[in-house]
């Protein structure tokens, strides 16, 4: 990783990976994002470049591709009424016909299997869908724990430290350790 680190252009050395994707469409000067998140609406956005999208890398043709899955789905408060309305509401969100034809329109990323091999999906959205399914399909899901995603914040700051530094591996990875030991420790970790 550090080889990889040292030819990644200054520019982006500090950003989060949507002011990276948002650096790729406005600039020529970053060709590849070995890992990124995917956001479809910059595999055809409505100004900037059109970034191409692919599976994450794999040393073998056979390996699973490493990547985590992250995102925002559909949350009800316990506040909220489930009455029959709602339920409606959201057995029609997760529909077919909602998942391949309204969420697509509407610049949303649909969950349904069927959707992200949609071929009308996949030709709107540059084959967003169908050149990163095996990923998805394959990564591990993000964590979900209360304090997570801080930890996910001061563990990517501790990496592009090191990176800087050229830190020797096993120092950082010990130290990416205690900092999650320290996170899982503390009342922001707990479940």
């Amino acid at each position: 990783m550090n080889e990889l680190a040292v030819r990644s252009p200054h520019v982006v050395r500090q950003k989060n990976p949507i002011s990276i994707l948002e650096h790729m469409a406005a600039h020529d000067d970053v060709a590849l994002v070995p890992l990124v998140y995917g956001y479809v609406n910059y595999a055809a956005p409505v100004s900037g470049r059109p970034i191409t999208f692919h599976n994450a890398p794999r040393l073998e043709p056979g390996d699973r591709p490493g990547s985590t899955l992250g995102g925002t789905g559909i949350g009800i408060s316990r506040r909220c009424e489930v009455t029959p309305a709602l339920k409606r509401h959201l057995l029609w969100l997760m529909s077919a016909d909602a998942q391949i034809g309204f969420i697509p329109c509407h610049e949303g990323q649909p969950s349904r299997r069927e959707a992200w091999h949609d071929a009308g999906v996949n030709a709107r959205w540059g084959r967003f869908y169908s050149n990163t399914v095996a990923t998805l399909e394959q990564a591990y899901v993000r964590p979900r724990h209360n304090g997570y995603i801080a930890f996910q914040s001061r563990a990517s700051a501790l990496l592009r430290e090191s990176f800087l530094e050229n830190a020797p591996a096993r120092g950082v990875i010990n130290r990416l350790q205690t900092l999650y030991a320290d996170h899982r420790g503390s009342k922001g970790g707990e479940r």
